[in-house]
């Protein structure tokens, strides 16, 4: 692993955990010393963060972490409305046996209710769920912009973390699109990843966003979901 990859590693997953807080400035200095490293790997970590919209460049300052916004989350999920169905259609007519398996293998962890590590680890499982669909497709912009869109969306799900126990339902939808990716039905794929993404938009609905986008710890803010009755 290169100086850079590690840089960009740590500090992708403190942005996501809101480590760094969102709005946040810091300068080239303070993230040297924060990750132990000279300007030159920092630099490149920052441009790989700037490009997935983590990040933002203000130039003879430093850095700003991305804040949290309504605009933006209502936006990523307009995108994710449009772009995994038409994933999940596409992997139905282009996938391979093996990138099926590969599909399936992400689709199966169940995180647990109110356990911090257990949904991180169903956060890393669900993004890499959803590439891999893109990857399946064999088209290279449809897998930048889903890589792109599901490093954006995670850290809005982050803020869920104390979210009821919707694991099992999260696994059933996945083996729905999987199914359907498997029988070779694009449109029951496409009809599946959309029941996905509505059912996903519901569920983190109860995520309270101020009109203003959240700037500083968002988690100190964030009401628990309620349980469903």
């Amino acid at each position: 692993m290169t100086e850079a990859i590690r840089i960009y590693s740590e500090m992708r997953n403190d942005i996501i955990s809101c480590d760094l807080e969102p709005g946040a400035s810091v300068s080239e200095a303070e993230l040297c010393a924060r990750y132990n490293a000279s300007r030159t790997p920092v630099r490149e970590a920052c441009r790989r963060l700037q490009e997935e919209g983590l990040l933002q460049i203000v130039p003879f300052r430093g850095y700003t972490i991305s804040p949290l916004t309504i605009d933006e989350y209502r936006s990523l999920n307009e995108m994710q409305l449009v772009l995994d169905p038409a994933a999940a259609a596409m992997a139905a007519e282009r996938a391979s046996d093996e990138q099926i398996a590969m599909i399936e293998r992400w689709a199966n962890y169940i995180y647990h209710a109110g356990e911090k590590k257990s949904y991180e680890t169903f956060l890393e499982w669900n993004r890499n769920f959803h590439i891999e669909i893109a990857q399946a497709t064999g088209n290279d912009i449809m897998v930048e912009m889903t890589v792109n869109l599901q490093t954006r969306l995670i850290r809005y799900f982050y803020l869920v973390i104390s979210m009821a126990s919707y694991g099992k339902d999260l696994v059933n939808e996945h083996q729905a699109m999987v199914r359907a990716i498997r029988a070779r039905k694009p449109e029951q794929a496409r009809d599946r990843a959309t029941e996905h993404v509505i059912r996903t938009m519901e569920r983190t609905s109860l995520i309270r966003i101020p009109q203003g986008g959240f700037r500083g710890d968002p988690r100190k803010d964030i009401q628990p979901a309620r349980s469903r009755t």
